[in-house]
């Protein structure tokens, strides 16, 4: 029985000390009056009211002790809730995790960009010894595939996925001539193909970078005197044109923005109008959804801007199980799900390169 049924009542136990009180006086009035008995019976009624004291006492201990175990339940579950709400707030499922450790190291800076990965992470395309292109799946040690384009001693300097993961942009140099090629990948009804998309003397092409519908490439164009464009070039009809002035050209996945960096910071233009904000240091953008793009910051982290807010909300993004190393480049895939990186460990000359996915 509950301590609150034994003892409803805060007082005393009125009943049981009337009792005796009556029992008391009938004793008196039946019989003599008798000085021990009634220093006895005294005696038993003090006892007793000193027990149901005692009781009382302990009853409200352990109500209050109730009530603070109660209270400590409740303090800490919502101690366990707030811990809950950061954790998956802070590593929720939309933060990325490496799930291929150095999948590949190459001898770059990673300031070129030589790796790409296909539409949904399943294959990485590379430039090798700056002379081959090469394909391979993240699991194996063996390239799938190699392509070589020309043999007029060119270098490849950049290789971009298209967003339909059919066909991949592929820059070369090759003395005073840039170009910039486009290759379909062999399938089962037909085998690999190319054709150059653009070729131009006395300036250096790099960093393509495919629109919504893969009816475009955007591309850094630096002039003889180190200027630096944002032209595209249509794959579908013969016409180019510029955009701005900047580098690392990333197109939004539906068209309508185009993020690159301009003195050593982070643009993003809204095509239709024109109209460019202006975010934070840091280079290589990517887009991982229609209003949100990443950037690497010059201390080698990731940082993230939300275009609809405004201005943008520019928060950092931590990456689980990210092994050592600087950040290079963070270059997410076309289905947004799986993300490229570029790490540089101190006093190396070779990049890791590793798969992250959310």
């Amino acid at each position: 029985m509950r301590d609150q049924e034994r003892f409803p009542n805060d007082g005393y136990d009125e009943g049981t000390i009337a009792q005796l009180l009556s029992h008391l006086q009938e004793l008196r009035r039946a019989v003599p009056v008798n000085y021990m008995l009634k220093e006895k019976l005294k005696k038993q009624l003090l006892q007793r009211i000193q027990e149901l004291e005692q009781e009382r006492k302990r009853a409200q201990t352990s109500q209050k002790s109730g009530k603070a175990r109660r209270l400590l339940l409740v303090t800490s579950g919502g101690l366990l809730l707030l811990l809950l709400a950061v954790c998956f707030g802070m590593w929720g499922d939309n933060t990325p995790s490496v799930r291929h450790y150095s999948v590949m190291t190459l001898a770059t800076d990673g300031t070129e960009p030589l790796v790409d990965l296909n539409a949904d992470g399943t294959v990485v395309a590379y430039v090798e010894d700056k002379r081959v292109v090469k394909s391979r799946e993240p699991d194996h040690s063996q390239s799938q595939g190699t392509l070589v384009l020309s043999d007029g001693g060119g270098e490849y300097t950049a290789v971009a996925w298209s967003n339909r993961g059919k066909q991949l942009a592929v820059v070369e140099q090759a003395e005073e001539f840039s170009r910039l090629w486009i290759v379909s990948l062999a399938d089962e009804n037909r085998p690999s193909s190319k054709r150059l998309l653009k070729e131009e003397k006395g300036v250096v092409l790099g960093a393509p970078s495919w629109s919504q519908y893969d009816e475009s490439i955007a591309y850094t164009r630096q002039t003889s005197d180190g200027t630096e464009e944002i032209w595209v070039s249509s794959t579908v009809a013969m016409q180019d044109w510029k955009l701005v002035e900047g580098t690392q050209p990333e197109w939004s996945p539906d068209g309508r923005l185009l993020a690159f960096v301009k003195q050593d910071t982070v643009h993003v233009m809204e095509v239709r109008s024109g109209a460019v904000t202006k975010l934070e240091a840091g280079v290589w953008p990517s887009w991982n959804n229609d209003d949100s793009l990443t950037f690497t910051t010059p201390d080698g982290k990731m940082k993230q801007a939300q275009m609809s807010q405004d201005p943008p909300e520019i928060r950092i993004v931590p990456i689980r199980r990210l092994g050592d190393g600087a950040l290079v480049k963070a270059q997410w895939s076309s289905d947004r799900n799986h993300l490229l990186l570029t790490q540089k460990q101190k006093g190396e000359t070779k990049t890791i390169i590793s798969i992250a996915s959310r």
